[in-house]
């Protein structure tokens, strides 16, 4: 259980930093980020910059409370509030048709979509297992050897899911890559 502890508190956590990381590493970030909540929560278009600069905060505090085991517990359950607080958002987004980017890590320019729910879909599965691993006796500060392991692939996963959106896109712009790669094969 100590495995599936560690790996929901670094892999959320650092989900966390990176979120936070993509929407104020400049100004033009935030600003991009505030117009987003602002098309995904229109009635708070009054208070987009507080509600903002709120999210960020929430963000921080769980980073922070994930990052050591004695307050992880804590972390997981604010990373299930925020978690589903931005789900409900983009299903809302979605079922409108808004058009309009989730600002979950900076400003990458893709429009809400269905990943997008998928992937925080495993954010709370991952904190669900965090909180689990904690309940079933996780956490409770014992040296383990896997942790190094642990910890590369919640980092791994980390980026991964931070930069989803781009790696997406990637994809996408390679024109014609499936049908050269079946052409190929076929040699």
């Amino acid at each position: 259980m100590d495995h599936l502890f560690d790996f929901g508190r670094i892999f959320l956590g650092l989900v966390f930093v990176f979120s936070v990381a993509g929407k104020v590493h400049r100004p033009v970030a935030f600003r991009a980020f505030r117009q987003s909540v602002i098309s995904l929560a229109p009635p708070l278009r009054g208070a987009a910059t507080p509600a903002a600069a709120l999210v960020v905060v929430a963000e921080t505090s769980s980073a922070l409370t994930l990052a050591l085991p004695a307050t992880a517990p804590v972390g997981f359950a604010l990373s299930v509030l925020l978690v589903n607080a931005f789900t409900a958002a983009l299903v809302v987004a979605l079922r409108r048709k808004t058009a309009t980017t989730c600002g979950c890590f900076g400003d990458s320019g893709s429009p809400v979509a269905p990943r997008h729910v998928a992937r925080n879909a495993v954010l709370l599965l991952v904190a669900g297992g965090g909180l689990f691993g904690w309940a079933a006796g996780g956490g409770q500060g014992r040296p383990s050897a896997g942790l190094v392991l642990v910890s590369g692939l919640a980092a791994v996963l980390a980026i991964v899911t931070a930069t989803l959106d781009d790696i997406v896109a990637l994809f996408a712009t390679v024109p014609g890559a499936a049908t050269h790669r079946r052409a190929h094969a076929r040699q």
